[in-house]
């Protein structure tokens, strides 16, 4: 989903990250350390489920940043 809404809207494949907790909290710390003061994570338009992309970025992905 995140490949084929970059290619619409043509944005930058690097701009965006999918995969396991792990993989996403990779990503931010190398943005992080690349001088980011702000990573947001945001889901895809077509996200099916909001509540989950939450819980899982507050209770997954964050632990594995700090």
């Amino acid at each position: 989903r995140l490949a084929a809404e970059l290619r619409r809207e043509g944005g930058d494949p690097a701009a965006g990250v999918a995969g396991d907790a792990r993989a996403v909290a990779a990503a931010v710390r190398r943005w992080a350390d690349a001088g980011a003061t702000t990573v947001v994570l945001q889901p895809t338009g077509d996200e099916p489920d909001l509540e989950g992309f939450v819980r899982f970025a507050a209770e997954e992905v964050r632990p594995l940043v700090h």
